[in-house]
């Protein structure tokens, strides 16, 4: 019996740990809400992975890999940071359906932005950094944090988080 028990608790926990996703759309800082979003499908023993959907509401052809770890970043002048996950994002190579020798990274909070009276309270809850591989760092990037994708809407026509315009304006 107390076998059997331990079969359906090791079932039930693997099942909700990998049945739900995390998903997060990014408001700029100032408020511009953008067209792509993260899904996380894995978030296990410190790593995480999943896409970037650069397809449902940007008009890409192909959504960016993300991975990454779990990762604190201290407060040392920049506009985000604390507790959270780091990942890496091939939005540049997705989005450019090529290799492109750029990098975009983001750190994330993790935790949805607070909202009152239609604007957002607290503090930012994401930053993203951009370089190439010859060591060139071309800006940053950083806003608030949204639970689930962005309403259609609401994006038509915006830019990815890493400032590429949507793919149906681009071709």
């Amino acid at each position: 019996m107390k076998l059997k028990t331990v079969a359906i608790v090791t079932l039930v926990v693997f099942g909700c740990s990998f049945a739900s996703a995390q998903t997060f759309s990014f408001f700029i800082a100032g408020g511009y809400e953008v067209c792509d979003y993260v899904v996380i499908t894995y978030n296990s023993g410190g790593v995480v992975a999943g896409y970037d959907d650069l397809t449902t509401l940007c008009g890409y052809d192909f959504n960016s890999s993300i991975v990454g770890f779990d990762a604190t970043t201290g407060n040392d002048g920049q506009p985000a940071h604390g507790k959270g996950i780091v990942i890496g994002d091939a939005i540049y190579d997705a989005s450019a359906d090529a290799y492109t020798g750029e990098q975009f990274t983001i750190w994330l909070s993790g935790k949805a932005s607070k909202m009152k009276d239609g604007g957002f309270t607290g503090p930012y809850a994401w930053m993203g950094v951009a370089g190439t591989y010859t060591g060139l760092y071309f800006g940053d990037v950083y806003g608030f944090l949204i639970a689930g994708p962005p309403a259609k809407d609401d994006v038509a026509g915006h830019a990815t988080i890493a400032g590429r315009l949507p793919g149906k304006l681009r071709k």
